[in-house]
């Protein structure tokens, strides 16, 4: 009876293998800055950072890519190993805080934000690239402060992407660097 119970069970792993993917899988992480260009160490902020919107296809793990025929493609083996959105902010804000010494920055809505700081908003029209192309990052901002200032402004970038999806990911990360540079400079009255 042991005999058939360990070849039942043998044969049922077996079966649960075969429809699995046999793929292995690839988690990439966005990184902020590792040398500071240039910061405003004279200017120190309380700024709250929102994201207010993200396309619907980039909300999910996989990594997503295009064609030549504004296609999409989502890899099956190679992903984010955060939420897309989670990475953007944490990376903007790790940025922030090297370019901007000294500020407070909060993140909403995981974060309360406090009735004094600046309002920054981000929303993300791209955030994706073709493999032996180029990236595209595309994302509006806006920057509101208390005494009811605002200015806005349309990022976009375009890295060179070799043929690997490591290159992608160096490529909208160094997107994400740039806009925050672009975000500091403006921060800091530049």
């Amino acid at each position: 009876m042991r005999k058939l119970f360990l070849v039942l069970l043998l044969l049922c792993t077996s079966c649960i293998q075969i429809g699995s993917d046999l793929q292995p899988r690839h988690y990439f992480l966005l990184e902020s800055v590792t040398e500071t260009p240039k910061s405003y160490p004279d200017n120190a902020f309380t700024i709250d950072l929102e994201l207010i919107g993200l396309p619907g296809y980039l909300d999910q793990p996989k990594i997503v890519t295009r064609n030549n025929n504004n296609e999409i493609d989502f890899s099956a083996s190679k992903r984010w190993a955060e939420p897309v959105q989670e990475s953007l902010m944490r990376i903007v804000r790790e940025n922030l805080t090297l370019l901007l010494p000294g500020s407070h920055i909060s993140v909403s809505p995981w974060e309360s934000s406090r009735t004094n700081a600046i309002k920054v908003k981000l929303l993300v029209n791209n955030f994706s690239g073709k493999l032996d192309g180029h990236t595209q990052v595309d994302i509006r901002w806006t920057i509101n402060n208390p005494s009811g200032q605002a200015m806005q402004g349309h990022f976009t970038d375009r890295q060179p992407v070799g043929s690997s999806y490591q290159d992608l990911v160096v490529g909208l990360n160094n997107g994400i660097n740039n806009l925050s540079l672009v975000l500091a400079k403006k921060l800091a009255g530049e």
